[in-house]
């Protein structure tokens, strides 16, 4: 049996493993599948690469330890 947590925006119970954890009106908030696919214009994605720089790749040397 599923866990289910209550959708941030809409409060529908939905299990865990359905919810996206996105920024939502400069919060971090947890949406059900149906909140993703309608609030498109309010949801930025928290670690999407910006356009203008692509993904940026972190140091793998020792000195950066």
């Amino acid at each position: 049996m599923a866990v289910l947590d209550p959708c941030d925006n809409c409060g529908r119970p939905t299990p865990i493993y359905r919810l996206a954890a996105v920024i939502l009106d400069g919060g971090v908030a947890r949406l059900c599948p149906l909140c993703v696919s309608t609030e498109k214009e309010r949801i930025e994605l928290p670690y999407a690469p910006r356009a203008d720089q692509g993904a940026i790749q972190p140091s793998t040397t020792r000195d950066a330890w």
